[in-house]
């Protein structure tokens, strides 16, 4: 059966080739450059296609003038639909009426588990948040709600505890120096990346939502920034040894644009990555222009 591990960079976009402003030019990602093979992650750089990954830069702004906003991108990824054309803006970061609507009656999650097809969302929510969303004091992002209008439940901390799910920086020890849960298990970035990959060999579809990359876009400095990226490249770096091309496919996509372009604290009108690995990635990625063409490809290909 195929299988889909979605990493999924939130505000990440090409970039330009400045050091003043782009941490993807300063940052040290061995892992990520050893994949496009020399090739850097920058505006510049076309579509192609190498006997072990794909790549092509995605338009996420779908002819629709403003700033791309996190709930229309999402939405779109996991619908399918042009979600900013189809409401006449972008809109974010949580969805609004039109888009709650539209996710709740069709979505990624939902078509595959109608088919059969095992999901999960990779994140492991802690007890306060999960209370505010249950309490109504907090909203839910368009992939959270996704997932649950799909009836599959957010992961707890137990779930963290007994490895079933992940951190938000992956290794947990934010859990410890933010959250103050001074004793849930903490794991080296290359650690996680492995975990990660083993666990998605256990259902069709495991998203895991990085939310990080965007708060750090709007919020961090530069140095915060080149440190994440330098993270979020060693966890690559453990997903990928622990990934095999008969396991399915990897599939790394974003939203929008935020965190290359640290001159600005808002989103920027930049295309997308969307990297793909493994069995049948180039004809996967030959079906995507724009981040609405995500969730049609996926399916396409875990229809086979």
């Amino acid at each position: 059966m195929n299988r889909v591990l979605f990493l999924f960079l939130d505000g990440v976009g090409l970039g330009a080739d400045d050091q003043r402003s782009n941490p993807f030019t300063r940052a040290c990602m061995p892992n990520l450059n050893g994949l496009l093979e020399g090739r850097r992650l920058l505006g510049d750089l076309r579509a192609f296609s190498t006997e072990r990954v794909s790549f092509v830069p995605t338009d996420a702004c779908l002819g629709v003038a403003g700033m791309p906003q996190s709930a229309s991108g999402q939405g779109a990824i996991l619908t399918g639909i042009n979600v900013p054309l189809h409401i006449g803006k972008h809109w974010g970061p949580k969805p609004n009426v039109e888009i709650k609507a539209m996710l709740q009656e069709n979505n990624l999650f939902q078509h595959l588990l109608n088919r059969g097809c095992s999901v999960r969302l990779a994140n492991a929510y802690p007890p306060a948040f999960l209370q505010a969303i249950e309490s109504g004091r907090r909203g839910l992002s368009a992939i959270q709600l996704a997932i649950k209008t799909a009836g599959v439940s957010l992961c707890t901390e137990a779930d963290l505890r007994n490895g079933r799910a992940f951190a938000a920086d992956f290794t947990g020890e934010s859990w410890r120096s933010q959250l103050g849960i001074e004793d849930t298990p903490v794991l080296l970035p290359e650690d996680a990346g492995r975990r990660v990959a083993w666990a998605a060999r256990e259902y069709g579809l495991l998203l895991f939502d990085h939310w990080i990359t965007d708060v750090i876009g709007h919020r961090g400095s530069m140095d915060e920034a080149i440190a994440l990226l330098e993270r979020l490249d060693a966890v690559l770096g453990g997903i990928l040894n622990a990934w095999r091309a008969e396991n399915g496919l990897l599939l790394i996509a974003s939203d929008h644009g935020n965190l290359e372009d640290k001159s600005t604290r808002r989103h920027t009108r930049n295309r997308v990555p969307v990297l793909i690995m493994g069995k049948g990635h180039r004809r996967v990625i030959e079906k995507i222009t724009d981040i609405s063409d995500i969730t049609p490809a996926l399916l396409d290909y875990l229809a086979r």
